[in-house]
């Protein structure tokens, strides 16, 4: 970009987008757009900011229009950030109080949340809480809603409405009807599928009762009135309206068992959860043993001087060696930092094959030498026969569903198809016809 062109650009900077605007507030007050338009439009904004649209010269013009009636023009529309940060009615949600940026990253709360495997569940249940911890524990979990299983997905997602049957379908009519959303998403018959340990899980198509819900939303590019409590269908590509067999092939319609995920914030707020009900039970049993309030009370407070006694002598040794302190301190600061980096590596190297910079030249597909095949081939070995995917079944059965569920080909592509399986097929599998190499 010219450097004229930027300083025109740099006009935009006193502006921001009546889309953002509304965008903000919604995510802020977990409230569609539209709710968001009816509250300020409550609170007279028409009276108080100005709309403006940016003509092609770059300089900025007063709407011909009242808020409530931008509709689609809310992504080229703009207000003054001054005006945006002097109304009272937006900045009393804790945003846009300094007119800084912070409002355009809502979701930051999920995006610091970490999600675990059902594994890693069971290894942490096992070390943190004092049970036996196996899948149907983690199921019994769900099922009682201290935990959530949900799954990762990044794609087109679109309402169910009920249809003139009584059933439910995707809204395609409505304007705009689907928006691009990343996140985790779950359903209610996904925590029956914990113990099941099938290698692959069909999710949900518009089953009322068991709808596909938002459980952590990490981004959205879009202003649907989609929320939380919405059922849900999911695209791996942008559905169109009238155009039912392409919208199903199309459907996101499963995921691998592995793919199951669990909220770390949440297994925490559990484990926290398990270990004070352990101590209030183990209050009340004192309680019943000692039978004697007054001797309890009596006890406590001996405990407590004894307790405060150790507390002023470790704070006078605490005051005589500070300097000391001080230093482990830093020193267990780069300890810390020293293991984490250490623990990094580790993750990478473990994560990462010996060669992993010829595989990643190989997958990489803006190359212009990138063949898709033999991306598709590697990839499908790697899934069957180093993470185990083939289990006890034949290799062409397993081979043909994964390119159904990993590649764009067609189903009448037999050619392609054929092609990923053979390249694909140890030596153990030739069979009686294929040609294998000859002996020096």
């Amino acid at each position: 970009m010219s450097t004229l062109i930027e300083e025109l650009e740099a006009r935009k900077n006193d502006y921001i987008l009546v889309a953002d605007v509304i965008g903000a507030m919604a995510n802020a007050t977990n409230s569609a757009p539209d709710e968001v338009v009816k509250y300020l439009d409550a609170h007279d904004i028409d009276a108080h900011l100005t709309v403006f649209y940016m003509g092609e010269n770059y300089s900025f013009y007063q709407y011909n229009g009242f808020l409530v009636n931008v509709g689609n023009d809310a992504n080229t529309t703009y207000f003054r950030k001054s005006d945006v940060v002097a109304f009272e009615p937006i900045t009393k949600h804790g945003i846009f109080k300094d007119g800084g940026n912070d409002h355009l990253k809502p979701y930051q709360k999920n995006l610091d949340d970490d999600y675990l495997t059902l594994d890693e569940v069971v290894t942490t249940l096992n070390r943190e809480v004092d049970m036996f911890c196996d899948y149907n524990k983690i199921r019994d979990l769900a099922r009682k809603k201290k935990i959530t299983p949900c799954f990762y997905f990044n794609g087109y997602v679109c309402k169910l409405i009920q249809g003139s049957l009584g059933g439910l379908t995707p809204d395609l009519m409505e304007n705009p009807y689907t928006e691009i959303m990343t996140g985790y998403f779950t359903y209610r018959l996904l925590v029956e599928q914990i113990s099941s340990q099938d290698d692959y899980i069909t999710l949900p198509s518009c089953e009322v009762g068991n709808e596909i819900l938002i459980y952590r939303l990490l981004e959205r590019q879009g202003s649907t009135k989609i929320s939380y409590g919405d059922g849900l269908a999911l695209f791996e590509g942008k559905p169109k309206p009238f155009d039912d067999y392409n919208n199903t092939r199309k459907k996101f319609s499963c995921i691998g068992f592995d793919e199951i995920r669990f909220s770390k914030q949440e297994l925490d707020d559990y484990i926290a959860s398990t270990q004070t009900t352990s101590d209030n039970h183990f209050i009340e049993h004192v309680k019943l043993v000692e039978g004697d309030k007054i001797k309890q009370l009596e006890s406590v407070k001996t405990e407590n001087d004894k307790l405060n006694a150790r507390l002023n002598k470790a704070s006078e040794i605490y005051r005589q060696n500070k300097s000391e302190i001080e230093e482990l301190k830093a020193q267990l600061g780069k300890a810390n930092a020293d293991r984490a980096k250490l623990k990094e590596q580790l993750s990478n190297k473990i994560d990462a094959p010996a060669d992993d910079t010829i595989l990643q030249t190989i997958l990489d597909d803006s190359r212009g030498d990138h063949a898709p095949d033999l991306k598709h081939a590697i990839q499908l070995w790697i899934d069957l026969y180093i993470h185990g995917g083939i289990k006890d079944d034949s290799h062409s059965s397993k081979a043909n569903i994964w390119i159904r569920s990993n590649t764009n080909y067609a189903e009448n592509a037999n050619s392609s198809i054929g092609r990923i399986r053979e390249i694909a097929t140890p030596l153990k599998d030739f069979g009686a016809k294929r040609s294998r190499e000859e002996e020096k």
